[in-house]
């Protein structure tokens, strides 16, 4: 929210920081749960495997054996138990996380599409100022009374630090 929130600041743009802020959000989740799910797909890997590797300092010194058949036995009986049921749920949450992150990426561009009047994010609607005075007073009317950059650390630091936001 503090990036979407500095990002948006005007109070119409507040489906766009909802939106901006559950991608960023997700992006998070869905970043942990590829780290979960490669560390247990790798147990398993393990497991699965019918060669044991051992490293002692490096991959120069390290070795390794045949497993025989009760560890096999053994390692597949952990596998199915414990590791597999815990990867599957992995991947239905990543699933689900994705299709989530989808429907949010959706909602954003819908978010985007619905600008509030006096857009200070449109170089265009910035422009327009210079000569539409209706459009001017408007802005000012809706920024209440003072410069619509004083929201906004960038564009006041543009406007040469912000004269008239006191």
């Amino acid at each position: 929210w503090p990036i979407a929130g500095a990002t948006y600041t005007q109070d119409e743009f507040f489906w766009q920081k909802v939106t901006a802020a559950n991608i960023g959000a997700l992006s998070l989740i869905a970043f942990l749960l590829l780290r979960l799910y490669s560390g247990w797909d790798y147990v398993g890997t393990r497991l699965t495997s019918k060669v044991i590797e051992f490293e002692e300092t490096g991959w120069y010194d390290g070795d390794y054996e045949f497993k025989t058949e009760s560890e096999m036995k053994r390692d597949k009986f952990l596998y199915q138990e414990k590791v597999r049921p815990v990867v599957k749920r992995l991947q239905t949450f990543t699933l689900a996380l994705g299709a989530l992150f989808l429907a949010s990426i959706v909602a954003f561009n819908v978010a985007n599409t619905q600008n509030p009047m006096f857009d200070e994010y449109d170089p265009r609607m910035l422009e327009r100022l210079n000569y539409d005075e209706k459009l001017a007073e408007r802005a000012a009317m809706s920024s209440g009374g003072k410069p619509i950059y004083c929201d906004n650390r960038y564009y006041r630091a543009v406007a040469g630090g912000g004269q008239g936001c006191n």
